[in-house]
């Protein structure tokens, strides 16, 4: 592998991904700026896809012929790689999914069935995605949990001293984000996860927003599980992940049940197989995982030095251009923000400032973005506008957005 650049030029990025050469029928080029939903994907990761349907197209795990051994070598081999881009200590410690919500589905019930007791808790960050709420909220319908929200203030903060009067003796677990995905913040999670691990509870982070922009290791934040989303990082729809200390995984049951997950089965009883088996019944997506191995090669071209500069600019550049559209207003104000900036603009609904950017090529998002207790405590019912960064997107995107703002605001007559 080649050393990683120390320089980033998103103008010669963008080249790499075919999909932003896109113009619709004015001409105008694409500024997409919808990454927390899906990031575009480079020619690479579409490559491997075509590859392997073209020349391995075999099953993994015990195919003794050319495309099997292929297929499952390359299978293995993304394992392997995502291990060493989040800092595994061992590589069967990642078990691959099909997403972060499923990820988060299997989590929940195997955590659930080997450590939570009827009355246990569970401490839920209000800044969550629904996928890190929700399987929760369902082991309480189903256990006798009880599912905590820790709150944030209106800034979009995370309050630490509360997260104290929450740990209580029976908190067996936190779950928090790495990055939200409407405002940005990005919590002190090494802090978090001393804090909680001192009141002897595990933390699942939810990085699904932070893999394609932050360095992550899980041996220096000690976190006992993490969780992404292949798509948010530039590689297909379709994969995903979860990482677990070897220990707690070793000690965790089954989810589903089908072939790979096995080690013997009788008519009446089996044997689970060792992890990451054990997780991952059935034909995985391997196509899509392997796909996901590819946009990690491509992501490791760069220093975390030179991409985060680079994002961290182009952000403090969209807050001081935002702020010279009339009556917008930036919705929360996090301690580190994070690719993400919503907002709203006075007298036009959310989904009418989206699609009438739309109009000019520019695309966002307008909604709740899956995190209604957030909109609530933001006082946001309506939804908010959503712009969120990719390291293809420049201070010139930003410019276009601005300037399709201001005439929306003209067409509304503001």
């Amino acid at each position: 592998m080649k050393s990683p650049q120390a320089t980033f030029d998103a103008k010669t990025i963008r080249k790499d991904f075919p999909a932003l050469t896109y113009c619709n029928a004015q001409g105008d080029p694409i500024v997409y700026l919808d990454n927390s939903a899906t990031t575009q994907k480079p020619q690479c990761v579409i490559d491997a896809l075509e590859d392997f349907y073209l020349h391995k197209n075999a099953n993994v795990h015990r195919g003794f012929y050319e495309w099997g051994n292929l297929a499952t070598q390359a299978y293995e081999g993304a394992r392997k790689t995502l291990a060493d881009f989040i800092g595994a200590e061992h590589v069967e410690e990642i078990v691959f999914t099909r997403g972060a919500t499923e990820a988060i589905n299997c989590l929940a019930e195997i955590i659930a069935q080997h450590h939570f007791q009827k009355e246990d808790e569970v401490i839920v960050s209000e800044l969550e995605h629904h996928s890190n709420m929700i399987p929760w909220q369902m082991q309480q319908i189903k256990r006798g949990i009880h599912v905590k929200g820790w709150q944030v203030d209106e800034d979009g903060n995370l309050d630490v001293k509360q997260l104290d009067q929450l740990l209580t003796p029976k908190t067996k677990l936190l779950a928090v984000t790495h990055v939200s995905n409407v405002v940005g913040t990005t919590p002190d999670l090494k802090n978090i996860i001393t804090q909680a691990h001192a009141n002897g509870t595990m933390v699942l982070i939810d990085a699904s927003q932070a893999v394609a922009h932050l360095p992550i290791d899980v041996k220096t934040l000690d976190c006992d599980f993490l969780v992404g989303s292949g798509h948010k990082m530039y590689g297909p729809m379709g994969s995903g992940f979860f990482y677990g200390k070897k220990e707690l995984l070793e000690a965790l049951p089954p989810y589903h049940g089908g072939g790979t997950m096995m080690e013997t089965v009788y008519i009446d009883s089996f044997t689970p197989a060792a992890i990451p088996s054990r997780f991952e019944a059935g034909t995985p997506p391997v196509a899509d995982i392997i796909g996901l191995g590819e946009a990690i090669q491509y992501l490791r071209q760069f220093t975390w030095e030179s991409l985060t500069a680079y994002e961290d600019k182009v952000i403090v550049y969209a807050e001081h251009a935002l702020q010279s559209v009339p009556n917008l207003h930036i919705i929360g104000h996090p301690q580190k923000r994070t690719a993400v900036i919503s907002f709203n603009i006075e007298g036009i609904h959310p989904h009418d400032v989206a699609t009438v950017v739309n109009d000019h090529n520019i695309a966002l998002r307008a909604g709740f973005h899956c995190c209604q207790p957030l909109m609530r405590r933001l006082k946001c019912n309506g939804g908010v506008v959503r712009a969120s960064f990719g390291l293809y997107n420049t201070c010139e995107d930003v410019d276009r957005l601005v300037e399709a703002l201001k005439n929306a605001q003209s067409l509304f007559k503001l």
